[in-house]
């Protein structure tokens, strides 16, 4: 058992097959990768809207919300290098997710 990217605990045997992520975050990655090919990327927009919604709410664990945070942020940097016709949409995600990790406050700028 060793540390994984994501900083959970599994067995090393699982990081070496799935890029160093655990299962969880190997899971929801692939769901992301699943919805898209799928559906589009309107239907990942109206996923992560479901997601904030549901990561906002009482009680859901932080460091999970921010492990799959800091994971999609650094998928969508290798991708805009690697899918250059997407820069807009890819820019427009990173934008977000880099919003949802260190929010913007109004009244900073009064």
């Amino acid at each position: 058992m060793i540390k994984a990217k994501c900083g959970h605990i599994v067995e090393k045997k699982y990081i070496d097959v799935h890029n160093g992520l655990c299962r969880k975050c190997h899971s929801n990655f692939s769901y992301i990768l699943d919805l898209v090919s799928k559906y589009g990327e309107d239907a990942l927009v109206g996923y992560w809207y479901a997601m904030i919604l549901t990561n906002l709410s009482p009680g859901v664990n932080k460091q999970e919300y921010n492990c799959l945070i800091g994971h999609l942020i650094e998928f969508y940097q290798r991708q805009l290098v690697m899918v250059p016709s997407k820069e807009r949409y890819i820019k427009k995600m990173l934008f977000m997710l880099n919003s949802l990790r260190e929010p913007f406050d109004v009244e900073s700028i009064k």
